[in-house]
């Protein structure tokens, strides 16, 4: 290919990414998962699979390991594995390019991810060597991996035979195809697969809401009502788990102890899902009933590790928080707000002990039959405070960056005022019994 060639390619490529990029800012962006139906795969496959995986690992440690991780070569065709007799060089055979560029980016990301962090003052390690490697990049559609709605099947590169799949009569018509990822999880191998659609038009609901997070009711809106999320290990899970640690400490890692452990490693995957499940239904409905919702940074990894660490175990308190904050809806109050202690009313701050549930101000006398319902409308009338224009007269008030509007606040202690239909409860003497769910 000649030079005015190449510039040309690169120019088209150039026009055609700017072209979709401009699409995706208007479409939305959705992950599904379709499952690998395990008794259809030969053993040609799943050696070939089970290379792949092995393969990802060796690259991995392979470019965390060079002098210089910026300058590894991202499509090696072979590499360095350190093996009980030494060093030893191993040719990559399953690999594709793409998956290989992908895996060799992945490490630079990660290192510049954690130098981000340190950068902001964050405690930050290392990224490490890997054991093991459960996720294999599939870039391309139509290159690296290719779909058969209607054989219900997947072609990877590399394979010459498609891989029979459950699940992708979720993905809806129409839609566009992007990157995937084969995963491979104790309970078999999954794709992840991207695809955009057409954004919904979304209704505004002209509300505003807040969070508060607790032990005994997991979350606890502004309006009174509470939700708790609480998956416990299994006593069979628990027997199996005593049962595996003390076979192995009389036999060893034995092909017996495998097979416990990835037994326990299921039960373990279907706790997780079920917290997953309750977590995103929660989400949902707050994201569906508010245009702005205020959560507090709370140390929730504090409590696990302190005295509330089996409670935390089982919530999905910390996935629920993830998950809101990552919303450009919400707005997060900071830790050091004593959301708790203080008083709409007069403003002054009244320290209460754990076991009293309902909050009574030392100063004003004010009562409130829930402090953890009173600790929510606290959070939300701090968060919009800080974030939300004060003059109730525009029509094109805003919060944060300029995703609500017309929404304010009144500096009227203990009361919020809506504008433009905004409804925002104020704080209320009375808590309503209501459970989520």
């Amino acid at each position: 290919m000649t030079s005015e060639a190449q510039k040309q390619k690169n120019a088209n490529i150039r026009r055609a990414g700017k072209a979709t990029r401009e699409k995706r800012k208007t479409q939305r962006c959705r992950v599904f998962e379709v499952k690998v139906t395990k008794g259809k795969l030969s053993h040609e496959k799943e050696e070939h699979i089970r290379r792949l995986f092995l393969e990802g690992k060796w690259l991995w440690n392979h470019t965390l390991a060079g002098d210089d991780v910026f300058a590894a070569d991202i499509c090696p065709k072979s590499v360095t594995v350190k093996t009980p007799d030494g060093l030893e060089e191993r040719p990559l055979i399953a690999l594709g390019s793409q998956m290989k560029q992908d895996i060799v980016e992945s490490v630079k990301t990660a290192i510049k991810g954690l130098a981000a962090k340190k950068a902001k003052g964050e405690k930050v390690g290392r990224v490490r060597f890997r054991k093991f490697c459960d996720s294999i990049p599939l870039r391309q559609y139509g290159v690296t991996y290719r779909i058969d709605f209607d054989k219900n099947t997947i072609t990877m590169q590399g394979l010459k035979k498609p891989i029979k799949v459950k699940g992708l009569s979720q993905i809806p018509p129409g839609a566009d195809i992007a990157n995937a990822r084969l995963v491979r999880k104790p309970s078999g191998l999954y794709f992840h697969i991207t695809v955009y659609t057409e954004a919904e038009d979304r209704k505004p609901t002209h509300a505003a809401g807040a969070c508060d997070f607790g032990i005994k009711k997991n979350f606890t809106l502004d309006d009174g009502r509470e939700a708790s999320i609480n998956v416990p290990e299994s006593k069979k899970l628990k027997r199996d788990q005593k049962r595996m640690n003390r076979l192995c400490a009389k036999n060893g890692k034995t092909k017996n102890h495998r097979k416990r452990v990835a037994r326990v490693r299921r039960d373990y995957e279907k706790i997780e899902n079920q917290k997953s499940d309750e977590a995103n239904k929660l989400v949902h409905m707050i994201k569906e009933e508010y245009d702005v919702f205020a959560i507090q940074d709370e140390m929730i990894k504090s409590w696990h590790s302190g005295m509330f660490g089996r409670s935390v175990q089982h919530s999905a308190m910390g996935k629920v928080k993830a998950k809101l904050k990552d919303s450009p809806r919400t707005i997060v109050v900071p830790r050091s707000f004593p959301s708790t202690q203080r008083c709409p009313i007069c403003g002054k701050d009244t320290k209460h002990p754990l076991s009293k549930r309902d909050y009574d101000c030392a100063f004003c006398g004010y009562h409130h039959n829930s402090r953890d319902q009173k600790s929510a409308s606290m959070i939300l009338m701090e968060a919009l405070k800080q974030n939300v224009c004060v003059d109730p007269h525009s029509k094109e008030s805003c919060v944060g960056h300029g995703h609500w509007r017309n929404i304010c606040y009144s500096n009227c202690p203990g009361k919020l005022s809506p504008v433009g239909g905004c409804n925002i409860p104020p704080g209320k003497q009375e808590a309503h019994g209501f459970s989520l769910g």
